[in-house]
């Protein structure tokens, strides 16, 4: 039990840490290819394109888009991004149950 409040920390932490990377994604996007930018819905943190616009974002993400965009810059972070997300989501699931035994 005591892992518990360790593990609600990793978590909002995590959250920090994508929303942040989120929000340098948008802007690179938005400064250097606002083209692509608006086809996504011009995504934002916390803004009123909600869900779509974070679904849209992840698809350009998961989907390998931004690795045509020739930006070495946008290029590492949407791989960084893309494996940050991968260890999250093991993370999220593996680490509930080994708590719980």
């Amino acid at each position: 039990m005591r892992l518990l409040p360790a593990l609600f920390a990793v978590y909002w932490l995590s959250v920090l840490v994508w929303s942040l990377l989120a929000a340098r994604l948008c802007g690179a996007l938005s400064e250097r290819h606002p083209l692509v930018y608006a086809a996504l819905g011009r995504p934002a943190l916390l803004a009123a394109t909600g869900l779509r616009g974070d679904v849209a974002l992840l698809r350009f993400l998961l989907g390998g888009r931004y690795r045509f965009l020739d930006d070495r810059g946008l290029v590492r972070l949407c791989g960084a991004m893309r494996a940050f997300l991968f260890v999250y989501v093991l993370l999220f699931l593996t680490l509930p149950g080994l708590a719980l035994r």
